[in-house]
């Protein structure tokens, strides 16, 4: 529980407005296990839960070049598909494309508890 006072910081992916993203995604291979928020759900659920908002946005327009740079150099020499494996690649050019197509969000938030 957070205390009066205290702050929420939170990054994840949501979903965007531009349909169902394509799959397998990082935290999800099909549709049926997959739970995305919209924004605007977030922001309505945080300020149920007694939130104030300082900041909301989504980040999602910033990954072009990454899923460019992803799909024609891919993966660099050391980073997470070195742990998860290979087919990492694909997952992470369908986060990306849907994020760049609008068919997911980045949310980043900032909260605050009031006291």
């Amino acid at each position: 529980m957070l205390r009066p006072g205290g702050s929420l910081a939170l990054s994840l992916a949501g979903a965007g407005s531009a349909g169902e993203p394509c799959y397998p995604l990082p935290w999800a291979t099909t549709p049926d296990i997959s739970f995305l928020t919209t924004p605007d759900e977030l922001r309505g659920d945080l300020l149920a839960a007694g939130f104030q908002i300082a900041l909301l946005h989504d980040t999602a327009a910033a990954m072009a070049p990454v899923l460019r740079q992803l799909e024609t150099e891919g993966h660099p020499p050391l980073g997470e598909h070195v742990v998860t494996g290979e087919n990492t690649k694909e997952w992470r050019i369908n986060a990306i494309r849907g994020q760049v197509e609008g068919r997911l969000s980045l949310i980043e938030v900032l909260a605050r508890k009031p006291t």
